[in-house]
């Protein structure tokens, strides 16, 4: 009985030293970075489908300009053609929800046969993007709060 005591104790400090890892700004911001160059990356080695989806490029602004003007620094504000390009790259189906109540539509349908489902609804407020988590069912929610 001890050592199963033991591996359920390791597992809620794991647990718990996880969400504080996220939890931190710093961290947050690192990911933040990660993403937005995997973003770069797949766009610029993807340049023949993406050129045709930036707009104002030219000869002496190319996409690779672009990517380091509006893609990899922080605190920039994603667009369509950036989402679209997290999802490729990480190969995540994402649905976007508009918050003024426009169509909702999916930004990465995956290769072919066998596309998974949306995994992550997004809701576009006309600025940015915010992450929208599912409702828990009535159920789940009650014993949820009674093992609280």
């Amino acid at each position: 009985m001890w050592k199963w005591n033991s591996i359920t104790s390791t597992s809620s400090y794991r647990k718990e030293k996880l969400l504080e890892f996220f939890r931190s700004y710093d961290t947050t911001q690192d990911i933040l970075t990660f993403l937005r160059l995997v973003v770069a990356i797949w766009i610029c080695s993807h340049k023949e489908e993406y050129e045709q989806r930036v707009p104002d490029l030219s000869e002496h602004y190319s996409l690779k300009d672009w990517c380091f003007e509006h893609v990899t620094p922080s605190r920039e504000y994603t667009d369509h053609v950036m989402m679209t390009a997290l999802a490729e790259a990480l190969e995540v189906p994402l649905r976007v929800e508009q918050l003024n109540g426009g169509p909702a539509h999916d930004i990465y349908t995956g290769p072919g046969p066998g596309v998974p489902l949306v995994s992550v609804t997004l809701l576009y407020t006309g600025i940015h993007y915010d992450v929208l988590y599912p409702r828990a069912a009535p159920a789940e929610s009650s014993s949820q709060q009674n093992s609280q």
